[in-house]
Parts: C-alpha cells; sequence; structure tokens
C-alpha cells in the first residue's frame, strides 16, 4: 500500500465520520421538529465548561415533567458563549423534547433556531456534501 493510498484512506474515514455525525444531528433535530412535545420546564442551571483558550460554554440544564408523572432533568446538547439575557435560576421556559428519548431536548426560548428549517437544510446540505467529498476522496485514492 502507498503512502498515497494510506492518505487517502484516512482522509475519507475522517470525512466520512463526519458526515455520519452531521446525518445523526439532522436526525435528531427533525425528530424534535416533527414529533417533539412541548411543556414547561425549570431552569435549574447553566453547566459551565471551559475551553482550552479559556472562553467559556454554558449548558442550560433544565427540569420537566413527563406526562406519566416522571421528573425528568435534561441538559441542553447545545452550548452558548454567554447565558442568554435576563434568564436566570428558577425561571420558566419553554422546552420541546422527544417522546422516545426525553433527554433530547430543545430550548426554543434559551436556545432560538436550533429547529428552524433553514438551520436543519444547512446541515443536511453540510452532510451531502462532506458525503461527496468522501466519495471523491476514495475514487481518488482507490
Amino acid at each position: 500500500m502507498t503512502i498515497e493510498r494510506l492518505a487517502g484512506g484516512i482522509g475519507a474515514a475522517i470525512t466520512g465520520v463526519i458526515c455520519v455525525g452531521f446525518a445523526f444531528e439532522v436526525l435528531r433535530r427533525c425528530r424534535l421538529r416533527l414529533r417533539g412535545i412541548r411543556t414547561t420546564a425549570e431552569l435549574v442551571r447553566f453547566r459551565t465548561e471551559t475551553a482550552e483558550d479559556g472562553s467559556p460554554t454554558y449548558y442550560p440544564v433544565v427540569v420537566f415533567t413527563l406526562p406519566d408523572g416522571t421528573e425528568m432533568t435534561a441538559e441542553a446538547g447545545d452550548g452558548v458563549p454567554y447565558p442568554p439575557l435576563g434568564s436566570k435560576e428558577g425561571d420558566r421556559t419553554e422546552v420541546i423534547y422527544d417522546p422516545a428519548a426525553p433527554s433530547s431536548i430543545n430550548l426554543p426560548s434559551l436556545l432560538p433556531g436550533r429547529l428552524k428549517t433553514s438551520e436543519i437544510l444547512g446541515l443536511g446540505a453540510g452532510c451531502v456534501g462532506l458525503a461527496f467529498a468522501t466519495w471523491l476522496i476514495l475514487a481518488e485514492t482507490f
């Protein structure tokens, strides 16, 4: 095996894995948009994570009640560089959750735009573009 084929195979594997990640995120957001149940949640806290460069990322953590009475604590998968203005612990906010996986949530009032058609289509286009790039790499390599 030549170094070119090895590098091409590694490049294809990397773009392929990223493409699969995009595809799963598109499916998760589509499922939330189509089947998601809206309810009211209480903002419990913001979990903070610090990046290598020292900049913080804030992840909202909420508590809400499922129709069967079970209390669910869930964290938004998307972080923001700063807490939304005016939001504090104890606030009531809207949450959209997947009934098949209640920990998969979206917080439209705190993290707007995560379920917009344009954002989902953009992620889908990125997935298709990466799939095409992977195909090109494999076609040129092998």
